[in-house]
């Protein structure tokens, strides 16, 4: 008699884990407005740069903002995952497309927790800081630092956007016309500098999101009637 116990299929976590691109957008939309919204633009006065940042209630919001935008970079992850596991099984064999859209993915999730936390550091390191001094130079640093590092990230989201959109025209499993448009987002990843393209990136999450939730389901109904 086997003892060992049979090994449990993933593809129910899978498909709640695809929601994970859903809730990345949402929470890091959220994460960044409460880390951004009311601050001094960037040619604002040093007075003005201090008196913001030396309100605990300021550093407090921006502290809730990372927390936010964390949490939904952590829900990436969870849909990176899932998205590896559909392009796999479009893919087939080779596994070249699922590498780099796994590859791609992970560097976009890193530079993006890293660009969280460069800026969050900095920002309110008045905290501990003599006489909870409040620095405006690196504060502006903070924020070029941060930005251009997250769209430094475009380039990893631009491999995983491109990889998994041509292994999902090759399994014909998208209409050719929404694979090209695919296909062009993730070049306009590479210009992730300019904002307009990390929108675009965003729109692609979410729609890539949706759809492998609502083919898990189907997936499923389809095993149950023929079960």
């Amino acid at each position: 008699m086997n003892s060992m116990a049979s090994p449990r299929s993933s593809a129910g976590l899978a498909r709640w884990a695809s929601l994970g691109g859903i809730l990345y957008v949402v929470l890091f939309i959220v994460g960044v407005i409460l880390m951004f919204s009311g601050e001094p633009d960037s040619d604002a006065s040093p007075a003005k740069v201090i008196a913001y940042y030396s309100k605990s209630s300021h550093r407090d919001k921006i502290n809730i903002g990372w927390v936010v935008a964390g949490l939904g970079v952590f829900f990436f992850v969870w849909f990176l995952s899932s998205l590896r596991r559909a392009v796999r099984r479009w893919e087939g064999e080779d596994g070249f497309l699922t590498a780099l859209a796994t590859i791609g993915g992970a560097i976009y999730a890193t530079l993006a927790f890293a660009a969280l936390a460069v800026n969050t550091g900095i920002r309110t390191m008045s905290d501990d800081t003599y006489h909870h001094t409040v620095y405006p130079g690196l504060i502006h640093a903070a924020d070029d630092t941060s930005y251009v590092m997250h769209a430094t990230g475009g380039a990893g989201a631009s491999a995983m956007i491109i990889a998994a959109t041509l292994a999902a025209m090759r399994a014909a499993v998208v209409p050719k016309w929404a694979g090209w448009l695919g296909v062009a987002a993730g070049i306009l990843a590479l210009f992730s500098i300019i904002f307009f393209p990390q929108a675009a990136i965003a729109l692609w999450i979410l729609i890539v999101s949706g759809l492998l939730f609502a083919r898990g389901r189907d997936a499923q109904s389809q095993t149950v009637t023929t079960g």
